[in-house]
């Protein structure tokens, strides 16, 4: 479980350090400007979220 734990927030890292440190400035904030990048940050966190809420059903079903 705890291999699992690692790997999904080294993924979360990984995945905002390419969002802010790539997509966000050279592909979302030309095209899109200001409204973009807003809604870039709000989706980015969403995900977040979401992946580290698997952690926490995951930990209550091995309960069970």
């Amino acid at each position: 479980m705890k291999k699992n734990v690692i790997l999904r927030i080294i993924g979360i890292g990984i995945f905002h350090t390419v969002l802010y440190l790539y997509f966000v400035p050279f592909v979302i904030y030309p095209k899109f400007g200001k409204n973009g990048f807003e809604f870039t940050i709000a989706v980015a966190i969403i995900i977040s979220i979401a992946v580290l809420g698997t952690i926490f059903i995951g930990k209550k079903n091995k309960r069970r």
